[in-house]
């Protein structure tokens, strides 16, 4: 894990595209979050680890076999914003899909979505401009 500024706090961290490192990858975020102020009890620190585990899954899933590993970063702003961000090399973009009854899978970025809106934060995803993006997500941490 580095830490890359500590007048705005910012952790950085590669994981290989293994699904075993989504719970590694849970904790790295959730303990940097609580280091930085967020309660380690409460709403905000259980949306944190779905969210995270669910973003992590889907690059892991989708993204793999493009790429050699996983960036996952963790950024507090000035204001008590939280921003995690995880990047792969693939270029697909994905999208929220609305799902129908029938569906089994592909209702995780719809209940991330769901929970960072209730928590009064936003989503979304940014190219990289070198054919991968990071899909990202930011909450007060009030």
């Amino acid at each position: 894990m580095t830490v890359l500024n500590d007048a705005h706090p910012v952790c950085r961290f590669d994981l290989p595209p293994h699904e075993a490192e989504v719970s590694a990858a849970r904790r790295k975020v959730v303990a940097v979050a609580v280091e930085w102020g967020l309660s380690a009890h409460g709403d905000l620190v259980d949306t944190l680890r779905l969210v995270v585990s669910e973003l992590v899954t889907n690059a892991i899933r989708h993204a793999g076999v493009l790429t050699p590993s996983i960036v996952v970063t963790v950024r507090r702003t000035d204001d008590g914003v939280l921003h995690v961000g995880v990047h792969d090399r693939h270029p697909f973009c994905p999208k929220a899909l609305l799902e129908t009854v029938d569906d089994d899978s592909g209702r995780g970025l719809l209940i991330v979505q769901a929970l960072v809106t209730e928590a009064g934060g936003c989503a979304g995803i940014e190219p990289d401009g070198c054919g991968g993006k990071t899909v990202w997500v930011s909450v007060p941490m009030r």
